[in-house]
């Protein structure tokens, strides 16, 4: 690994600490803060992270709430019916597979606040690895889209028509196509598109309890599934594709 010339190394090696006789993780973090105070910036925003992660659904919530406001609004000029800005980042917000991806931001800030840009720059560039959590969130974002959304109800909406549109006929292509669009357009927006069509075709004609349950259940078991035919749109599979080789290929031949 390369070092620039005018930099000190960072982060710093674990052998600068010399804390192998420190007892416990709370006496290693405070030793290592007293070596570089930086590290406790970094541990902060891990932190702040990790509880991010517990308030992705209130996110969610939030989302909802200004869509509906702005679908209100809407519906009271007589416009037509837009997605919210605000609603669409606060989706974002929520997204659980994005949140550390997105909290790299303030730790890129935080280095070339404390240490100098390039240091930020070459430790990004040359130290770690962000080539998956970046990915999830690019596909995230693109698979999110208006016309990616639109499409895939298009393409659900077609494969219901084959069966004269019957709720059967709906049912049927939601649970089974819906589910191996994850395969291409992730499987977060594969389930958001799959569970709002089944509120709108199936639910809405009041079935069973029983029947929405288990159709909910399905719905979660079909979508783990329907992300394994690509090595790229399962966050899981993601993580590990490139150490285990794994390709397109054998994910269709070997899970699909």
């Amino acid at each position: 690994m390369i070092e620039p010339l005018d930099a000190a190394p960072f982060p710093l090696p674990l052998a600068t600490y010399a804390d192998t006789d420190v007892d416990g993780l709370l006496g290693t973090l405070l030793a290592r803060i007293d070596v570089d105070p930086f590290n406790a910036i970094a541990t902060g925003i891990f932190f702040l992270a990790v509880c991010h992660t517990f308030f992705a659904a209130r996110f969610v919530d939030i989302a909802h709430r200004l869509q509906a406001r702005h679908d209100e609004r809407a519906a009271t000029s007589g416009a037509p019916r837009t997605e919210s800005i605000g609603a669409e980042l606060m989706h974002l917000l929520g997204e659980v597979e994005v949140i550390f991806g997105l909290w790299v931001v303030p730790l890129l800030l935080a280095i070339a606040m404390s240490r100098g840009w390039k240091t930020a720059t070459h430790y990004m560039n040359d130290t770690v690895n962000f080539t998956e959590p970046l990915f999830v969130v690019v596909v995230m974002a693109l698979a999110s889209t208006r016309p990616i959304v639109g499409l895939a109800e298009r393409l659900l909406r077609t494969m219901a028509n084959l069966g004269s549109g019957t709720p059967a006929a709906w049912w049927i292509s939601i649970l089974t196509v819906g589910p191996l669009l994850g395969s291409f357009i992730t499987e977060p927006a594969a389930m958001t598109i799959s569970a709002l069509l089944l509120a709108r075709q199936f639910y809405d004609l009041q079935p069973s309890a029983r029947l929405k349950y288990g159709t909910l259940g399905l719905l979660f078991v079909n979508i783990s599934i329907g992300g394994t035919l690509t090595h790229f749109a399962a966050p899981p599979v993601l993580m590990v594709a490139r150490l285990w080789e794994w390709d397109t290929t054998y994910m269709l031949v070997n899970f699909g």
